[in-house]
């Protein structure tokens, strides 16, 4: 396949002597599309801002009875304004993606050209350099990022003992995935660049819902963020979310057959009738617990991000051990395991941002209850197979000192 042979290539330039003119192109592209992207939030907040005036302004002549203006007036005025936004908007979106294609080709394009040249020349053979599995490169934290952080190195097991290096960081959770300006981003880009196709991968924990929409919520803050700066390696998470769609009728499908059986067999067991209220439940959306993966290359220091499904609040005091989230989580960390992440970030206290119920009593309760959780599913770790996470950073809210 063409996507496997492109990532060869790649593996085989960004571990070569071409590796910091690999990234300098990146980071040229990046700056092209952040510019465009710079523009647009000017533009559209130039907008809202004049918009706001002549809202306020029609408001008021209404109000006084000047300029003989009436309420269907206003009514006219903000269907014009949302009109001219969607215009604004629509145009530079379309620019964008003209934008992202023409570089994601130039490229591909460039990456073989130069793998073939080099290939012929005289100087290194590729073919002797370093291969996936034997890829060991590690992924260091963004210090740049919080003031708030401290490390821990604990070992874990009764007669196997395995190091582990935990993290606990404050800071908010999308600018871990955000690369300094300028040429301070150049070592980030080289971490994330030379671990994309290794068994060294680093993965990010979010909590969804279960719209599978990239217009809502913190999916809306990570599209907007993969947008400004051009995917060259994996589908856009758009087409990603679209593909994870389909997934879900087939995996709904298999779920409600399952469910049936089990009625069934407990209805047998206990000599009851059938519940039929449980049999007709539809099983077509995401539950909480359930997770979904997309993959990503042009963001700081994460290849993979989980997105674990909670449409609830978990700021009440009823989460517990057997609560579907905390066992999603033991399944996302054994999928991890299983698939060469070895380093992971997960929310502490299951929540993006602080809330007036998170008192000091109730953090210091649902840090214990996440770090008994995760102690568990790392100590089964060892029976699983695969990877073991090497490093575990634990994000905590950045406002959380306040």
């Amino acid at each position: 396949r063409d996507e496997e042979v492109f990532a060869d290539v790649y593996h085989s330039l960004i571990h070569s002597p071409l590796s910091e003119t690999i990234l300098q192109l990146e980071a040229s592209y990046a700056c092209t599309v952040e510019t465009l992207c710079r523009e647009r939030d000017y533009k559209a907040g130039e907008m809202e801002a004049r918009h706001a005036k002549e809202m306020a302004d029609a408001v008021q002549n209404v109000q006084s009875g000047k300029k003989g203006m009436i309420e269907q007036d206003i009514n006219t005025l903000a269907t014009t304004h949302i009109d001219e936004r969607e215009l604004l908007l629509s145009k530079y979106e379309s620019e964008l993606a003209t934008l992202h294609q023409k570089q994601y080709s130039e490229f591909r394009q460039w990456v073989m050209c130069v793998h073939e040249e080099y290939k012929t020349s005289n100087q290194n053979p590729l073919g002797s350099m370093f291969t996936r599995s034997q890829s060991s490169f590690s992924i260091s934290s963004q210090t740049e990022v919080s003031a708030l952080q401290e490390s821990f190195t604990i070992t874990l097991g009764a007669q196997m003992k395995q190091m582990h290096n935990l993290r606990l960081i404050a800071a908010n959770i999308l600018d871990l995935c955000k690369y300094p300006s300028g040429e301070e981003a150049l070592p980030q880009r080289l971490q994330t660049s030379m671990s994309l196709y290794s068994n060294n991968l680093c993965g990010l924990v979010i909590l969804s819902d279960s719209k599978l929409r990239i217009d809502t919520g913190i999916t809306k803050e990570l599209s907007d963020l993969c947008s400004r700066s051009t995917e060259f390696h994996f589908p856009t998470l758009q087409t990603q979310i679209d593909n994870v769609k389909s997934d879900i009728r087939m995996a709904g499908g298999w779920r409600k057959e399952f469910h049936k059986k089990r009625l069934e067999m407990e209805a047998r067991l206990s000599g009851e009738p059938v519940d039929t209220q449980q049999m007709s439940k539809e099983y077509t959306n995401l539950q909480d617990g359930d997770f979904y993966l997309t993959r990503h290359s042009n963001l700081c220091e994460t290849h993979v991000v989980f997105h674990l499904i909670s449409d609830q609040p978990l700021d009440n005091a009823n989460v517990s051990s057997r609560h579907p989230v905390i066992i999603g989580l033991r399944n996302l960390v054994k999928t991890a395991c299983m698939n060469d992440v070895t380093t992971l970030t997960i929310p502490l206290l299951l929540s993006h941002k602080m809330t007036e119920r998170m008192t000091v009593a109730w953090c210091m309760k649902r840090a214990e209850l996440m770090f008994k959780c995760i102690k568990g599913f790392m100590m089964e770790m060892a029976g699983w197979g695969g990877t073991e996470i090497k490093t575990l950073q634990f994000l905590l809210p950045a406002d959380i000192h306040q």
